[in-house]
């Protein structure tokens, strides 16, 4: 059982109201409810004077490392556009490290578009960026692969974990997930089992695993859904996915109560307590599930050209980082974060 906020906040009472509600339900109206929620309202900045850091925000070696892919890529096919599209971009930092390391020439027939639903973060892109002629800012990916006649560069950094995430949980005696709701009893949330959940043949969760009974995972099933809207509009270029996570099952190693968490002025809050509560106040977020984003974006006709881990990408691109760098630490993000390499041909249909 988890307490909730006190009566004072509208988003915590508007979550009452509906109860009972998936918890997935309960993620995306704490992180995106117009009036009150998290990204579209609330966030005030990423990085140490936010909820949480992004690597961008603490190095630039990520950023001067997306910028030597580009390179590479162009190098290795003057066919490819010179248009990036940016989905979620943060403060502005990683637009800002790959302009500057691409350099006058890498810059001067480049357009970089932004797609950001934030309010307060496209303030502070556009702060940061805005000066420069060449950036757009968009709502939404058809409007921005509209604008690029659908041939772009993609990358997006800590994007498919903020999306809502389903929450099962797994019944040893049935072998059966059951996705989890949330009642109210007038003074505490309380997470109940609901009715099973009917998995894609391709999930991950049809693989073989050893979880115990109660075990619970984080499915992405809207981040796959709202990339499938618009995956057909996008007909030529390479996608970098660059977020924290792990193969399948090994993203649950020692983890029965999934990797659900909220960082609220940088604390990791892991307890369900904590997670359920400040709705609309912290960010809500789970590890990414590299083995069914993988076969399942396969399937939408995306064809992987690398997967490695953070660290890996960084050195690859010969970027000379600070040993202390964080954003190649093995103990932390450097193998935490993994890098998908995916790739859009005109072949593809």
């Amino acid at each position: 059982p988890a307490s909730l906020d006190p009566p004072t906040s509208s988003l915590a009472k508007k979550l009452r109201d509906l109860a009972p509600l998936p918890f997935s339900a309960f993620m995306e109206k704490a992180l995106f409810d117009p009036d009150a929620g998290y990204y579209s309202h609330n966030i005030a900045t990423i990085g140490r004077r936010g909820d949480f850091s992004t690597s961008p925000t603490l190095s630039p070696s990520l950023s001067q490392s997306i910028a030597g892919w580009l390179k590479q890529c162009w190098r290795g096919n003057n066919s490819l556009p010179h248009t990036v599209i940016e989905i979620g971009g943060g403060d502005g930092s990683m637009a800002q490290g790959i302009l500057r390391h691409l350099g006058i020439f890498g810059r001067r027939k480049l357009y970089y578009h932004i797609v950001e639903t934030s309010a307060p973060l496209r303030k502070q892109q556009i702060s940061r960026l805005g000066q420069l002629r060449r950036c757009q800012w968009h709502l939404d990916m058809k409007e921005a692969l509209e604008s690029t006649g659908g041939k772009a560069f993609i990358i997006s950094n800590e994007l498919v974990d903020a999306f809502p995430a389903e929450l099962l949980q797994w019944n040893a005696d049935k072998k059966r997930w059951h996705e989890i709701w949330l009642k109210h009893d007038g003074t505490q949330w309380i997470p109940i089992p609901g009715n099973p959940v009917e998995l894609p043949a391709a999930s991950s969760l049809q693989n073989k695993h050893n979880f115990t009974d109660g075990q619970r995972v984080e499915r992405h099933d809207s981040y796959l859904k709202w990339l499938a809207g618009w995956l057909p509009a996008w007909r030529l270029g390479e996608m970098l996915t660059i977020d924290y996570g792990d193969l399948f099952p090994e993203v649950y190693h020692r983890r029965p109560g999934g990797t659900l968490r909220a960082y609220f002025a940088q604390q990791r809050l892991e307890s369900l307590t904590e997670i359920l509560s400040r709705p609309g106040k912290q960010d809500l977020t789970a590890d990414v599930d590299f083995s069914d984003m993988r076969v399942r974006t396969a399937q939408l006709g995306l064809r992987e050209i690398a997967f490695q881990t953070q660290a890996e990408f960084i050195a690859g691109k010969q970027v000379k980082a600070d040993p202390q760098d964080p954003a190649i630490n093995p103990y932390g993000a450097g193998n935490a974060f993994k890098v998908l390499w995916q790739r859009r041909s005109a072949m593809t249909t």
